[in-house]
């Protein structure tokens, strides 16, 4: 739809009428968001792929926002309200994978940089929660970390897209220009405390995956070839930002943006919950399914699994 036509169709309609015209335009562009199981929270065996060796059984402990958390995985942890701490997060079930494995998952959905050093949702800091673990009986012997998204505020722009467009007035060039300006020291400092806080812990940043669809397979109707470029670009800045400060905080850096490569966001086959203004599907906009969170899952493991 261009923005022309959308703006011709939201100047004719009131504030109700709004909502209506929106909802018919998501349902028109994605199916229905289900939060049910997929079964991809079954243990199971992977062929051809070497084995992850440890001396002992790891503790994995899972750092940053909702891309770790597992949003759009219910059900949730109850002790941790608003973190959306899913069943079927990756971290969760990369250790599926690895027998006798630990998993303690700190990360909490809408969390930012701010979120490691300050108490977020109730839940204690994320760094000083490494920190206490360090100290006590579960030292960690990996700790993985996705954050920075919600510093850039890649959620609103999606949802800006439906409802009028990804940027405008400069917007992009605003965004554009914190990632490239004020992220990089916000998540160098970020990755410096957590390897501080983390003890004899490897500190692994996770990217974030590429989500956009090519122009062919796109079947959004909000999403035009110049949105899907800028938002495409805006990920991609925001990647190369993070493996830039990971390499400057002396930790680890994997980049996953093909894991979903044929299942990625306005695709046929996507591994991506659609974009929703309402409903159960509003908080799991642009988060991972379950076979999302399994498709990360495997890629860490591989990583692990090279002993780089």
């Amino acid at each position: 739809m261009s923005a022309s036509t959308r703006a011709r169709r939201l100047a004719s309609l009131g504030v109700a009428g709004l909502f209506v015209t929106l909802t018919v335009l998501l349902s028109g562009c994605q199916p229905r968001t289900d939060l049910s199981p997929v079964g991809a929270d079954q243990p199971r065996e992977r062929t051809g792929v070497k084995p992850v060796s440890f001396s002992k059984p790891p503790t994995i402990v899972a750092l940053g926002d909702s891309y770790s958390s597992g949003e759009g995985t219910p059900p949730y942890d109850p002790d941790a309200p608003g973190c959306a701490r899913g069943a079927s997060a990756w971290p969760r079930l990369l250790g599926q994978q690895i027998t006798g494995s630990t998993v303690i998952l700190l990360a909490c959905s809408g969390a930012k940089t701010t979120a490691l050093t300050t108490s977020f949702h109730n839940q204690s800091s994320q760094v000083e929660a490494l920190r206490a673990l360090v100290v006590g009986k579960l030292k960690p012997d990996i700790v993985t970390i996705t954050i920075g998204g919600n510093d850039a505020g890649f959620g609103p722009t999606m949802t800006s897209c439906v409802i009028w467009r990804c940027f405008w007035t400069g917007r992009d060039d605003r965004t554009r220009e914190y990632v490239t300006e004020q992220l990089p020291s916000l998540l160098q400092t970020a990755y410096s405390q957590v390897k501080a806080a983390a003890g004899d812990a490897r500190v692994i940043v996770v990217g974030y995956p590429d989500l956009f669809p090519s122009s062919t397979a796109n079947t959004c109707k909000w999403l035009d070839n110049n949105e899907r470029v800028q938002l495409t670009g805006l990920n991609n800045d925001i990647n190369r930002v993070a493996r830039r400060a990971a390499s400057k905080a002396g930790v680890d850096f994997l980049s996953i943006d093909r894991v979903l490569d044929k299942h990625k966001l306005c695709t046929k086959d996507a591994w991506i919950y659609p974009v929703a203004l309402t409903g159960a599907g509003l908080q799991a906009s642009g988060h991972p399914n379950a076979l999302g969170q399994r498709a990360i899952a495997d890629a860490v493991y591989d990583y692990l699994a090279k002993g780089d």
